[in-house]
């Protein structure tokens, strides 16, 4: 064939399609976390949760029975989609319900929970799987860890404070008249978390508790540690797999790190912020807002409470060590991270000593001694006595500013209704019967 008729061949021929990659398959990245209590293994990615079998299996030694406890807000295909998983590994699967959040940490359910294992014969080579959020988990652990000399639980966690926090430090039970009173020595097997099931994207209590317990966390740990999750801040906003993946796994890492140390001074940074925090609850549910003055978070939630805590406990530590520039400099940057990552200033009205009066109720409520958990720096969390005049002063301070931002509040939301309701102008419709006749 000459030149020609081979270059006409070739612009006669169509073009050739080219075939895309195929994507990626997903990874789920594995850690084993080492605590006081045991060990964890942990699976995070997208189809972490197509390995509930196999963790199931490998946590029981031989496939018989399991009980698949599931919070009532989990959606019936997902609790459907784990009990296949299970059933397809070899297990008679026994389903229950408990309540979701907060409510589900009572010591009335966990002795209904109790039931339910004893009706189903479960015994402790038969493993607890649990679907649900970080109360939900708290609430089986504390049962697996006491059911006969302890059975393996199995979690799947459905929000980021299941991860972040339950891993290391499951929640306590209430007992009667005595909340956050009941602690169990356990944590569970294996932690399944697959973002596909619990990034929602939306600023619940439980996405802002998450990314509190990592500012946290990464304080105790120390500087380095801060700063690889602030690098990683906007990753974990934008919930971007591999860097939400990553940070859940080095904060879990170094917490677990922190809980298990043999010091007794590093085991304390994992109090921090948390003795404030309830005391803010309890002063919270006391409030008495001025309706015509202040305009206040009427539930601004537990996590956001949290993160009040931790301010209020760095700016103490700078008062305690003054003059310290890097503390200072700490209490900023701490603050910054916390507002970036949605954690917000709260508009509340509370009067210092009715906040000190709470503290005080919390801490002697475990303890004969009144002390807190301060960051003295980076990596140093200490129980630290603090002087009475010293923490009314600071407490009186933040419930200033915060009475401010709870007026500005008032003022700008007034400002508003004021622009949407302002008088409208109409003009008024000329009647039928008195329009002008037209011209013929």
């Amino acid at each position: 064939m000459s030149d020609e008729n081979t270059e006409a061949a070739e612009q006669a021929a169509p073009e050739a399609k080219i075939a895309p990659e195929p994507a990626p398959a997903p990874v789920v990245r594995r850690q084993s976390v080492v605590m006081r209590t045991g060990s964890c293994d942990m699976r995070v990615g997208t189809g972490a949760l197509d390995q509930l079998g196999n963790a199931a299996r490998i946590a029981a030694g031989k496939p018989s029975r399991a009980l698949l406890v599931s919070g009532d807000d989990i959606d019936a295909e997902l609790t459907e989609r784990c009990s296949r998983l299970l059933k397809d590994a070899g297990f008679a699967v026994s389903l229950t319900s408990v309540p979701a959040g907060r409510a589900a940490r009572s010591i009335e359910n966990v002795t209904a929970l109790y039931q339910g294992l004893a009706s189903e014969h479960v015994t402790a080579d038969d493993p607890i799987v649990v679907v649900g959020d970080a109360d939900v988990i708290s609430l089986a652990i504390f049962a697996g860890a006491t059911w006969h000399t302890g059975c393996p639980v199995v979690a799947v966690a459905t929000t980021l404070d299941a991860v972040t926090d339950v891993t290391v430090t499951p929640r306590p039970i209430d007992a009667p008249a005595a909340p956050d009173m009941l602690v169990a020595r356990g944590n569970a097997r294996f932690m399944i978390a697959d973002p596909s099931v619990f990034v929602s994207g939306d600023l619940t209590n439980s996405e802002l508790m998450g990314r509190a317990v990592m500012v946290a966390g990464a304080v105790s740990a120390g500087e380095n540690s801060f700063n690889e999750l602030a690098v990683r801040a906007d990753g974990v906003i934008a919930a971007a797999e591999d860097t939400l993946v990553a940070a859940i796994l080095d904060i879990t890492k170094s917490r677990a790190r922190v809980v298990s140390s043999s010091a007794l001074a590093m085991r304390q940074g994992i109090l921090y912020g948390q003795a404030i925090g309830r005391a803010l609850e309890r002063a919270v549910e006391s409030q008495h807002p001025d309706a015509v003055r202040y305009l206040v978070d009427e539930n601004p939630g537990s996590a956001r409470l949290f993160a009040e805590g931790l301010r209020i406990a760095a700016r103490l530590a700078a008062a305690k060590q003054a003059p310290d520039d890097k503390l200072v400099d700490f209490v900023f940057t701490q603050d910054g991270l916390l507002e970036k990552l949605g954690l917000s200033e709260v508009a509340c009205v509370i009067e210092p000593q009715a906040l000190l009066d709470c503290l005080k109720a919390e801490e002697f409520s475990r303890s004969n001694r009144f002390m807190l958990a301060l960051p003295l720096g980076f990596g140093r969390v200490r129980l630290t006595s603090v002087p009475d005049e010293m923490l009314l002063e600071h407490l009186s301070g933040w419930c200033k500013s915060r009475r401010k931002l709870a007026r500005r509040c008032a003022r700008e939301a007034a400002a508003v209704a004021e622009a949407t309701e302002a008088p409208k102008t109409s003009v008024p419709e000329t009647p039928a019967s008195e329009a002008p006749e037209q011209a013929n």
